[in-house]
């Protein structure tokens, strides 16, 4: 069978993980001898390396994510291909490709990246409907399968009133891109022990919560310091360093801006404890990526991760300042030793449950059921 991938954007800004998610499925489709191809947009140069692909120019309105190209050979994919994937919705792929796939009667298996949490259904209403109006309610009612990322999302789609079988699994990792020594000097030498925020700096991630709760914690931690590393959106990285400026917290807080590659890796690998205050995810590859790096992670239960906690990797709290300051507090309290432990913790539970090729594997295991 030859699989079709397709998503809004292969650009951090313009889809957070999203992009990224889809490409290493479709890599993790190829790993294991399965025809696949993987169609996006962008704009200007694309700076991924993704095999089998073609990653179409956009134009007119950004959010519509318009390409040409994917225009151009829409028609061509639909006689080819025998199962198209649909990562997140709303878009000009999934209107164009999705029509591809209802008009020749291929498989159809959409993935929602956590597109259904309440927080984002409750953002540009009128675009949405819109887009179901169009197209969306068509998809929705024709996908055959649909893959939720936790039980959680596999809730939310019931909820929608889809009847379609739904296979539960989540984001992985490569773990061949985290085992490696990065070069040296990709990131400053410690001066102090580090927490990394890793994610776009979004409203959603909680950041504000985090730099407000800061100030009376770093007071009691002094040889801890905050590491901010993602792109920016939507001008919230002003509004976050003005906040830590006014708060006098320059010195213990550090922006950086985007890291890829074996930068982002320095990052992790010289990191203490992961954060990531959310009130809202679909399931956080970045969290993965702390885990397989053997870092105790702090997150909140909007990431939908419950076996942190339950697998002893870490702390799971609400986004909310009293829930957060807490959590932090004891994370911090704890000596290098325990840390460390809960680290392998994380790492033990990824490589069990979370490797690209097991995920892969699963969601071709129910695709091939659905058509036979």
């Amino acid at each position: 069978m030859k699989h079709l991938h397709f998503t809004q954007s292969v650009e951090a800004l313009r889809g957070g993980g999203l992009g990224k998610a889809a490409i290493d499925l479709h890599k993790a489709f190829l790993s294991v001898g399965t025809d696949s191809f993987f169609v996006s947009t962008k704009e200007g140069t694309n700076q991924h390396e993704i095999p089998s692909s073609l990653i179409g120019s956009r134009s007119g309105p950004q959010k519509c994510f318009y390409s040409p190209d994917i225009k151009e050979r829409s028609s061509t994919w639909g006689e080819e291909m025998d199962v198209f994937h649909g990562h997140g919705f709303y878009v000009y792929p999934n209107w164009v490709l999705g029509g591809e796939a209802r008009k020749r009667s291929k498989m159809l298996i959409y993935h929602p990246h956590g597109f259904l949490e309440p927080w984002i259904l409750n953002r540009s209403k009128m675009p949405k409907a819109i887009a179901h109006t169009l197209f969306e309610n068509k998809n929705f009612a024709y996908a055959q399968l649909w893959r939720a990322l936790t039980d959680k999302e596999a809730n939310q789609i019931r909820d929608c009133g889809v009847k379609a079988p739904i296979v539960v699994a989540a984001n992985g990792v490569h773990l061949n891109e985290y085992d490696k020594q990065p070069e040296s000097g990709l990131c400053p030498e410690k001066k102090k022990k580090r927490i990394l925020f890793l994610a776009r700096i979004h409203p959603k991630k909680g950041l504000k919560i985090l730099l407000e709760i800061w100030p009376d914690i770093q007071k009691q931690f002094g040889d801890w310091e905050i590491i901010v590393a993602g792109p920016d959106e939507g001008g919230h990285r002003t509004e976050l360093e003005q906040l830590s400026e006014s708060k006098g917290l320059t010195d213990s807080v550090k922006f950086i801006g985007t890291v890829s590659g074996d930068s982002k890796l320095a990052w992790l690998k010289s990191s203490d404890l992961f954060i990531l205050p959310s009130y809202s995810e679909g399931f956080s590859v970045a969290v993965l990526e702390a885990m397989t790096c053997g870092k105790p992670v702090l997150i909140t239960s909007g990431c939908n991760f419950p076996e942190v906690s339950a697998e002893n990797a870490g702390w799971i709290c609400e986004a909310e300042h009293s829930s957060l300051s807490k959590a932090l507090v004891n994370a911090l309290s704890l000596p290098e030793e325990e840390l460390s432990a809960m680290g392998e913790c994380g790492r033990a539970l990824v490589e069990k449950k979370y490797t690209w090729t097991k995920i892969a594997e699963t969601i071709i295991d129910a695709a091939n059921e659905q058509r036979t």
